[in-house]
């Protein structure tokens, strides 16, 4: 009973939460997916150097 109790009122905040960590590790993941580069392009090195 404690905890029926406690999940209806703090339920939707720990909902909430756990959303916000999920959302976030997906985003993490899908960034590194979509921009990881296995080898330096070439002309890099110079690229950083001139900036």
């Amino acid at each position: 009973m404690r905890i029926k109790n406690f999940l209806a009122r703090h339920g939707s905040s720990l909902m909430a939460f756990a959303l916000a960590v999920i959302a976030g590790q997906v985003a993490a993941r899908g960034c590194f997916y979509c921009y990881y580069q296995p080898e330096e392009p070439e002309g890099l090195k110079k690229f950083v150097r001139n900036k």
